[in-house]
C-alpha cells in the first residue's frame, strides 16, 4: 500500500478525537445522559400511572412514593453520599470497598424495610401493598447504589446501560400484562416497577459481589462504616429535618386537602423534575469533583470549581423553568389531563424552588468537598423551622399551592444559612479573631 494511500485510510485529527469521544465521552455528559433517562422514565411512568390510576389513586400511588423517597434518602446518607466523597478525596474504588459498599446496601434494606411497612401500616394501606413496596424499596436502592458505584469507578457507561435497560424494558412488560390483563392495578404498577429494576441491575450486583463468595473476608463492613461515620453522622439526621421539611407537608396536605389535591400537586412536581434531572445528574459527578478541586487546589479551586459549575447549570435551568412555567397550564392539561390544569399556580411557585435548591446544593457541595457535614445539617434544622412555622397559615390561605411556598420558604432559608456560613469561612483568621473566639460560633465546626 502507498504512502498516499495509507494516508488517506489514515483517521485525521478530528475524527480520531470524535472517535475517542464516542468510545470514551467525557463524565460529565455520560452522568447528564444517565440522568436523562432515569428522571427521563420516572417522569414517563409517573405520566402513565397519572392516566392509568386517575387523579385519587395517583395521589395514593403519590403517598407510596414519598414513603420511598425517605428511605431511599436513609440509605443515600449511610452509604452512597460518603462513599462519593471519599471516593473523590482518595481517586479510586478498591474491589474490597466496591464489595462491601454492595452487602452493606443489602443489609441496610431490612431497617428500610421496617420503616415502610410501619410509614404505610400507618397510611391504612393493604398487605400486599406494603409487600410491593418492600420491593421496589430493595430493587431502588440497590440500582441507586450501583449507579453511584460505577460512576465512582469511572464506568458512567455501564451505568447508563443499565438504567437505559431498566427504561426500556419496563413499557414493553407493560404492554404485555396489559394485552393479557387489560389491567395494572396501582399494586401491579409498584410490583413491575420492582421487577423491571430487579432484572437490570442484577448482573452488576454479581460483578461487585462475587468476591464475597471468593473471599468472604473482603468484607470489612466495620472499617467501611468507622469510614463513612464522620460523614454519615450529619448526613443521616439532615434526612429527617428535610422530611419534616418537605415530605411531611405533602403527606399532611394529601391528609387535609385530600388525595386530589396531592394528586395535583404531583403532577406539578413531576413537570418541575424534567428540570431538576439537571441537578441529579450532577450528583455523580459533582461531590467527586468538587473533592477532588479541594484536595489539589484548596478552598480557592473549590469555590472557582462551583462557580463555574453554576453557571453552566443555571443558564439552561432557568431557560426551560420558563418554558414550563409560563404556560404551566397548557402543560399539565396536555400531559396530564384536564383535571390537572387546576393545579398551574402549583408549577409556578415550584419553578421558583428549584431555582432555590439549585443555588443551595452548589453552597452544600463546598462543605461536602470539605468533609464539613455539620453546617448542612444546621442548615435544614433552619429550613425545617422556618417551613413548620409558616405552613399552617399558608395551607389555610393558598390551600396545596400554600402547602408549595412554605416548602420552598424553607429552602430560602437554608439557603441564606449556607452562605452566610461560607462567608464567616472565607473570612482571614486575624479578621475572624477580631470578633473573639470565632471557632465557637454556630455553624462553623473545627471538624466534621
Amino acid at each position: 500500500m502507498t504512502k498516499a494511500s495509507s494516508a488517506f485510510l489514515r483517521p485525521t485529527g478530528p475524527l480520531r478525537r470524535a472517535a475517542g469521544l464516542v468510545r470514551h465521552p467525557p463524565a460529565a455528559l455520560t452522568a447528564l445522559a444517565d440522568q436523562g433517562v432515569v428522571s427521563g422514565f420516572g417522569f414517563v411512568s409517573g405520566i402513565a400511572a397519572a392516566r392509568l390510576l386517575g387523579i385519587a389513586e395517583f395521589g395514593h400511588f403519590a403517598m407510596i412514593l414519598i414513603v420511598l423517597t425517605f428511605a431511599q434518602a436513609l440509605h443515600n446518607a449511610l452509604i452512597t453520599a460518603p462513599m462519593m466523597t471519599l471516593v473523590g478525596a482518595r481517586s479510586g474504588v478498591s474491589t474490597a470497598y466496591a464489595a462491601t459498599i454492595i452487602a452493606g446496601a443489602v443489609l441496610l434494606s431490612v431497617p428500610g424495610a421496617v420503616f415502610v411497612v410501619i410509614a404505610l401500616l400507618i397510611a391504612g394501606m393493604s398487605g400486599e401493598t406494603l409487600l410491593a413496596a418492600c420491593a421496589l424499596m430493595l430493587a431502588q436502592n440497590l440500582q441507586f447504589t450501583l449507579r453511584r458505584l460505577l460512576f465512582a469507578k469511572g464506568r458512567g457507561m455501564q451505568a447508563l446501560l443499565m438504567d437505559f435497560a431498566r427504561a426500556a424494558s419496563f413499557p414493553f412488560v407493560a404492554v404485555v400484562i396489559w394485552l393479557e390483563h387489560d389491567v395494572i392495578g396501582g399494586n401491579g404498577f409498584v410490583w413491575l416497577l420492582a421487577a423491571t429494576s430487579f432484572a437490570t441491575c442484577l448482573p452488576f450486583v454479581v460483578a461487585f459481589g462475587r468476591p464475597i463468595l471468593r473471599r468472604p473476608g473482603c468484607v470489612q463492613i466495620g472499617a467501611v462504616t468507622r469510614r463513612h461515620i464522620p460523614l454519615a453522622r450529619w448526613l443521616l439526621p439532615i434526612v429527617f429535618v428535610t422530611f419534616v421539611q418537605e415530605q411531611l407537608i405533602w403527606l399532611v396536605a394529601g391528609s387535609t386537602l385530600g388525595l386530589e389535591e396531592l394528586g395535583g400537586l404531583r403532577a406539578a412536581q413531576y413537570l418541575v423534575g424534567t428540570v431538576l434531572l439537571l441537578l441529579s445528574a450532577t450528583e455523580n459527578v459533582l461531590p467527586v469533583a468538587a473533592a477532588r478541586a479541594h484536595a489539589e487546589g484548596g478552598d480557592a479551586a473549590l469555590r472557582a470549581y462551583l462557580l463555574r459549575t453554576g453557571v453552566k447549570l443555571g443558564v439552561p435551568i432557568v431557560a426551560i423553568l420558563a418554558v414550563l412555567a409560563l404556560p404551566g397550564e397548557m402543560w399539565l392539561r396536555l400531559i396530564f389531563g384536564p383535571e390537572y390544569a387546576a393545579y398551574a399556580h402549583c408549577l409556578h411557585i415550584l419553578s421558583v424552588s428549584v431555582v432555590i435548591v439549585l443555588a443551595r446544593d452548589l453552597t452544600a457541595n463546598y462543605f461536602r468537598a470539605k468533609q464539613n457535614t455539620r453546617v448542612l445539617f444546621e442548615s435544614l434544622c433552619v429550613s425545617m423551622v422556618v417551613s413548620v412555622a409558616v405552613v399552617v397559615p399558608l395551607l389555610r390561605a393558598g390551600g396545596v399551592s400554600g402547602a408549595a411556598a412554605a416548602v420552598g420558604a424553607g429552602h430560602l432559608a437554608s439557603l441564606v444559612y449556607l452562605v452566610l456560613a461560607a462567608r464567616r469561612q472565607s473570612r482571614p483568621t486575624s479578621a475572624r479573631s477580631a470578633f473573639g473566639r470565632w471557632r465557637r460560633c454556630p455553624g462553623l465546626p473545627t471538624s466534621s
